[in-house]
Parts: structure tokens; sequence; C-alpha cells
């Protein structure tokens, strides 16, 4: 595998910078620490002051190395870094990790530092990870440079924006049997971007999971990350959880495009777009790990939930149902099997509570589980009950089977069925040889009802998008922006300009003229037709009716007089006042569409409820530029708006290829006119099979570029 990033993950030779005989300082940490593990290179000293430190001589430079090392680890004053930084690029160095904090994340200046190192750095050859980050480690090259000991081995990989957040995925890996094959922290993400590692290590075959903590993406840098992480997630599991999710610091336009996609949603889009398993609850976050690197993906939503304990039954039932999916009733057969092993009086409809029974057989767990997973009728399964030594200890059954000797019998029922179980038991909030056993055999072991059901919610999220990616074109249908938010605010078209904007793009717009007086509105509306409607054309104002500025219903001449004139008196606007008339359409529903130019991500499209309830409903779908019909599609399907685009009241569902065609034409017309800040098609109107734009909000660049 050929990648700038071995350099960084297996690297031949290492220096670190910031060493002196003091032991306290944290380069002679980072070095000492570094040279207990079985690092197959050389590992050097670098400090100013010389001497030694644990027999190992300190270079006083870079340049009195006897090799030129491909790493250096950098753990020097937030002064001296730069230069230092520098010094090992013009040496030759490939990568250079910035363990120092007190750039970007501090101020101003030190944002400017940072940019001038990364840039000199880059210029040379060598490239930079953080600056203020924890660190780097690989099992492969049994490279440790982190001030972490002890973490668990395994097959997770790592990728952390923030240090606290990877030290509590390693303390708490242990109760999950989970362990870790390489890690790196990037901090700032000055320069080598998160994609870069999460492709590294969907490369890396020692990696089975990856998992990753994310504050945020390079600017820009969004639409790559979902094309490039969706190739990495259509062959091993990507779980991310993002920090700082709320719409605080992030500037809105006048447009309900830019205030129905916050941040949050953003990322949400962009992670289900790319295959990736979003977790909002720090806590679950390694549960959710372990389901997708020990069980393989829910075909279906489908739940059997089968076990011993009736308000377990209630709860698990609620955390499973919660995630979005189904625990259907058993049918009469399944219940008479169940019936076989039970007393009359258990619960066997779903979820199954075998009231106790399991502790003379403890392979009815298997047993009972088998026959819900052997039908067509059922995906997977959650069992639970209180197993385990600290129920009753030294069990041994009828069978001779004890706690941890059985504890395998689920896993072989996974394996033979290819169906996920998960199992529940409150202790397994500890470690015990019982749960890791149960995880071994493949099935994890949760101390916690609701990481169950998130767990399978996860699985089942991982099936949609395998199924969406080996059944879906991957051909992308348009370039992806690069261009950046522009200056907070723009300017609001008139909605005539802005439907002009609209029908250029490919988009049915409702018929219009233009008046300037009372008597050239009545004229219009005489030639299209009663009742019509007349809407103010006002610049900078995104929402007409807010003001005042649209009436409805206008069934003559008069009516269209009078209402000219009072709306003109409410405006207080002078005697340039112009109205558009438009007819008024018997429309089944009304959609929201808005494109939507994002500093990270380029073009996101919101698709929502329209009309006047846009933001009271504030039901929407999110995507990120460009997407296949396929992926669309899903997207529509898991949002909240799926019922509301589908049949309704009679009426026929929304065409989503035309509308998809829509939104192509919106967004390429964006990335011809790099002066469109965002558009809001609102309300974009159902009339039978068409679909119709009543109004639009164009916003520009007060630069007015293009």
């Amino acid at each position: 595998m050929s990648h700038y990033l071995n350099a960084l993950f297996k690297p031949t030779s290492v220096a670190v910078l910031g060493v002196s005989e003091n032991a306290e300082r944290g380069g002679t940490s980072i070095f000492r620490a570094a040279l207990k593990e079985p690092f197959g290179g050389r590992i050097y000293a670098v400090g100013r002051s010389g001497g030694e430190v644990d027999g190992q001589q300190i270079y006083r430079s870079i340049a009195d190395l006897p090799e030129i090392p491909d790493l250096v680890f950098g753990a020097v004053g937030v002064r001296a870094t730069p230069s230092a930084m520098v010094e090992a690029a013009e040496a030759g160095v490939k990568v250079g990790v910035v363990f120092t904090a007190g750039f970007a994340e501090m101020s101003p200046e030190g944002a400017r530092a940072q940019q001038a190192m990364v840039e000199q750095c880059n210029h040379l050859g060598m490239r930079i990870v953080g600056p203020n980050c924890m660190g780097v480690f690989d099992r492969t090259s049994h490279l440790n440079l982190t001030s972490m000991k002890g973490v668990q081995d395994g097959s997770v990989g790592l990728i952390s924006q923030s240090g606290n957040i990877a030290l509590t995925m390693f303390t708490h890996a242990r109760r999950h049997d989970l362990g870790f094959h390489s890690f790196v922290s990037f901090g700032n993400q000055a320069d080598v971007p998160l994609i870069d590692y999460l492709e590294y290590m969907g490369q890396d075959d020692a990696v089975d999971v990856v998992l990753m903590y994310v504050e945020s993406l390079q600017e820009v840098a969004g639409a790559d990350f979902v094309r490039r992480a969706r190739d990495v997630a259509a062959h091993k599991p990507v779980v991310a959880i993002k920090g700082g999710v709320t719409n605080a610091g992030r500037r809105a336009a006048a447009s309900h495009t830019s205030r129905l996609s916050a941040a949050e949603t953003i990322y949400s889009a962009a992670f289900r777009q790319a295959g990736i398993v979003e977790v909002t609850d720090l806590d679950h976050l390694l549960a959710v790990t372990e389901a997708l690197l020990r069980c393989p993906p829910l075909k279906g939503s489908r739940i059997a939930i089968v076990g011993s304990g009736g308000g377990h039954s209630t709860i698990g039932t609620d955390c499973v149902e919660r995630t979005g999916l189904d625990v259907p009733a058993f049918d009469s057969h399944l219940r008479t099997q169940f019936g076989q092993h039970l007393p009359p009086w258990a619960p066997v409809t779903n979820p199954v509570d075998m009231t106790g029974g399991f502790t003379e057989d403890l392979t009815l767990f298997r047993t009972l589980m088998c026959y819900p997973l052997s039908t067509d009728s059922y995906d997977g399964g959650l069992s639970y009950g209180l197993y385990g030594n600290s129920f009753k200890p030294g069990l041994v059954d009828d069978a001779g089977l004890t706690w941890e000797s059985a504890a395998a019998t689920l896993g072989a029922l996974q394996a033979e069925l290819g169906k996920p179980i998960v199992f529940y038991t409150p202790f397994a909030k500890d470690t015990a040889a019982e749960f890791t056993a149960m995880r071994r055999a493949g099935v994890p072991c949760y101390g916690s009802l609701a990481e169950a059901g998130a767990a399978l919610g996860a699985l089942r999220e991982r099936g949609e998008f395998l199924a969406r990616h080996d059944g879906a074109s991957r051909s992308v249908l348009m370039p992806a922006s690069t261009t950046s938010d522009a200056a907070p605010g723009g300017l609001v078209l008139t909605e005539f300009e802005s439907l002009q904007i609209l029908a250029t793009a490919g988009v049915e717009t409702v018929a219009q003229q233009q008046a300037g007086s009372p008597e050239a509105a009545a004229s219009a509306a005489d030639a299209i037709g009663y009742p019509v409607v007349l809407k103010a054309q006002l610049k900078d104002v995104a929402h007409k009716s807010d003001v005042g500025g649209v009436r409805l219903g206008l069934s003559t001449p008069a009516d269209v007089r009078a209402a000219f004139v009072d709306m003109r008196h409410r405006l207080a606007v002078d005697e340039t006042f112009v109205c558009s008339v438009s007819p008024q359409l018997d429309v089944d529903r009304e959609i929201l569409l808005g494109i939507r130019r994002d500093e990270t991500f380029g073009h996101t499209v919101v698709i929502g409820v329209g009309g006047i309830l846009t933001e009271v409903a504030a039901r929407v779908a999110v995507l990120i530029a460009p997407t296949c019909f396929d992926e669309f599609c899903a997207a529509i399907a898991r949002s909240p708006i799926a019922d509301f685009m589908g049949e309704w009241r009679g009426k026929p569902a929304v065409d989503l290829q035309e509308l998809h065609r829509l939104v192509n034409g919106l967004v390429e017309a964006c990335i011809r006119d790099t002066g469109i800040q965002s558009i809001d098609v609102n309300p974009l109107v159902t009339v039978g099979a068409r679909l119709v734009a009543l109004d639009g909000a164009v916003v520009r660049d007060l630069s007015g570029s293009e």
C-alpha cells in the first residue's frame, strides 16, 4: 500500500523534538514511552541542550542526526514550533506531528502563524498533522507517539479531533472487549484532511471498523469527503460522532434554506450519503462500533425479542422501536413452537418472556431465538435476561453448561442464519468471562437496553447503505462546487427576477405579468383570468407575506385595483412600486425546495413542507450535492417528509424523478453563476403530476459577482 501517510503510521525512523534530560518535559515523556514499544525502526531524541536520556543521545538538531527520519514529533514551545518544523522539512522529513497547542484554536495571530508554517512545510514537501493534537500509534509498526499506555490491541481504527474523546474511548473499550489497531489525533486539521486518514485506515486490512470523532472538516472539503468516504464505507463500517452540532456561530442568510440547514443537519446528511453511521450519544459510540464489528448488517427492519423478564422486554421493545425498527407480533405457528418449551402463562407474542426457565437449560436463548429467525418474517433479534455469574454464581445447567460455555450458542446461530443478534443483561456493565465468550462468538453483549437498541439501529442503517450502494449507479451527475460562503448577508432579488432564473434552470414557473399601477394590474388580471394573486416585487425581502406583500383570491378588477392601492400604502413605497399578477392555481401540496452554498460542503439541498408552514413544521430532508437518483430517493424516504411526499389524501405521490431533475438543474445554475448565494423555491406546488414554482427568492452576493 503506497501512501504518504505510511510515513506517519509506519515510518522507518522517527525524531522527537523537545527532549531534554528533564523527565517532566512533554517531549521527553513521549520519547521514553516510545522506546518501551517494540518499534522496529530508530527513534531519535532532539533537543537544544543535548545530553542523554535513558542512555540515548539527545541530538541538538535534525541536521545532527545520522539519517533523515520519515517522521518528526514536535513538542517544543509554540514560538519555536514553526522554525523547528520548517527545519525538518528542509532536511527532507516527510511528515511532522505538531503536538504543541496555541495556534488557530487560540487567536487570529495563532491562525496566521499556523497557516504560514503549513505553507512553508508543504512547499518543501512535508505534511503537517495537527497542531494541537495528541499523537499517533499503529500496532503493525509498534509505533506509539502518545502519552497513553496499556491500550488494548484490536481491529478498530480511531480518528479523533479531540485527545480527551480518544482517551474516553480507550478507557471504556475493555467493557466491550474492543481493542485498537491504529489511532491518530488531528487537532486543528491545518494540513492533512480527515478524509486522508479515513481513506488510509480503509485500505489497512488490519482495521475492520473505523471510529471518528469530528468537530469540523476543512473549508470546501465536504463534497470530496462524501465521495471518498462512501468508497471506504462500501467495504468497511465507519462510525462517527459530531461535536459542535448547534447552529451557534453559523451566519444564516435571509432564506428558509439557511435557517433549516444548520450544521447538525448538514453533517448528518453528509454522513448518511457517505454510508457513515452517525451516533449522537457518546455513551453509544462503542456499543454501535461493537455491533458493526461483530454482526452482519440487518437486511430488514423486523426484530424478534426473546428472553426472560417482563419489564426488560417492555423497555427493550421501546428502545428497538425508537430507532425506527419494527417488533411485529409472532404468528400462531411460532407461538405454538414457543409453547413447547414454556409454561402456559409465558408471554409469547413478541417479545417472548421465558419467565426464568433458562437456568435449567442455558441453550434456551438459542432454541427460542432460532424459531423466528429461521423464518423470512424476521431479520434480527434482541435476546435478554439476567445472564451471568452475578445472578447465580457458578451455575451449571442440566446439560453441564456454564454461563461461559453456553455463551457461544447464540453466536453459532447468528453465523448459521446470517442474521444479527444482540444480547442484553444488566451485568454486562462490568467485564466477565461469560460476556467476553459471547462477544468472541460474534454476539455483542450490552449492559444497557438503550445501547442494544442503538446497535440494532446502526446495523439496519449499515444494511440499507450496502443495499443502496450495491444497487445504485456510482456515476457523478455533476461537478461538485468548490466555492466557499460569501460574506454574511446578500441581496434578495425580486420574485419576478428570481423566477426568471428558475425558468432558465429548467423549472416550470407560474405565469406572471408585472404592473406598476392599479389599472395595469387590473388589465393584467383580465388577460390572465380570475382568480389571481397579487404580489409586491420587493428587493431584499425574502418573505413577502410577512410584510403584507401578498394578496390571494382576487376575483374582480375592482378587487385587484383596491389590493394594489392598499398594498402600496401599507408598504409605504414610492411611485416606482411594482406588483406581479399571477393566476391562482388549484394545488395539491406546497413544497419547499432550497439550494444553499455551504462553506464546507459546497451546495446543500433542502426539501420540505412549503408555504407558510415551512418554519412551523420544520420538516425537511437535507442532502449534499451531487446525488444519484437512488441516494436522493433514500434521503427522502428516511426523512420526516417521507409521508408528505407520498400519496396523500387521494393525491398522487410527488414525482421524485422530476424533482431530482429540478434539483440538479438548480445546483448546476448555482455552479455556473457563483454570485448566487442561495435559492428558495417556496412554494413549489404539485398540480396533478406537474411541479410548478409559484414563488422564488434568489439571494446574490453583495459583490454581485458572476
